[in-house]
């Protein structure tokens, strides 16, 4: 008698694959951001002026899982650097720069002196561009935000101030199984923003930036 080999039980072991291979590709794709990007290499110590890139609060205008994720990871990139938090402040309501400084005050212990807010950014772009004094004050400058997306910037910093680039160091943003689901989105993100920056028009400044994100995506 034939076994049966047409029922869900046989779709299991490769479905499994399949999701343990995204998993995978997915944390390889940010520990290789985080390794890319350093003009003097990943050496250097820990930074003293750290740039948080922004992204939109809830709707409510309060803490959204991703401005959370950034904050920590300035956080816990060093005891003493100057945070720089970057994000516009909507019609109505607090900026992103102010919710996610108050959070790294009020719930991360950060001294008030350490903080800094940036308050009309509304691009991935802007946030480096509209930084960069603040950023020209450290010897050892880090970015925060997910690895890819700090990839990006780390680039962003490269066109408009190859000097400045040369003085990135690594924050501690990758860590394995850490915000997953977060890191997947934004590969979907920055995956698709390439491909459409690729096949659609482009001048030499919006082939760069590509604008907000919708609330809940990752700035652009």
């Amino acid at each position: 008698m034939r076994a049966r080999t047409n029922g869900p039980g046989a779709f299991l072991g490769p479905g499994l694959l399949a999701a343990a291979a995204t998993v995978l590709a997915v944390e390889l794709v940010h520990a290789v951001a985080a390794r890319c990007g350093f003009p003097g290499g990943r050496g250097g110590g820990e930074p003293d002026v750290v740039l948080v890139l922004g992204h939109p609060s809830r709707r409510d205008g309060t803490l959204h899982p991703v401005q959370r994720w950034r904050t920590e990871i300035a956080v816990r990139s060093s005891s003493s650097a100057l945070l720089v938090f970057s994000g516009y402040a909507p019609a109505r309501g607090r900026s992103e720069a102010a919710v996610m400084a108050e959070h790294a005050r009020r719930v991360l212990g950060v001294a008030p002196g350490r903080l800094r807010r940036e308050e009309a950014a509304t691009s991935t772009w802007d946030n480096i561009a509209f930084t960069l004094d603040d950023l020209a004050a450290g010897s050892r400058i880090a970015i925060a935000s997910s690895p890819v997306h700090a990839l990006r910037a780390r680039r962003y910093l490269r066109r408009l101030r190859p000097d400045l680039a040369a003085r990135l160091v690594p924050a501690d943003d990758y860590r394995p199984g850490e915000r997953w689901g977060w890191k997947a989105a934004t590969v979907l993100y920055d995956g698709a923003r390439s491909l459409r920056l690729r096949v659609g028009p482009a001048t030499a400044e919006t082939s760069e930036v590509a604008g907000r994100g919708e609330a809940g995506a990752p700035q652009g």
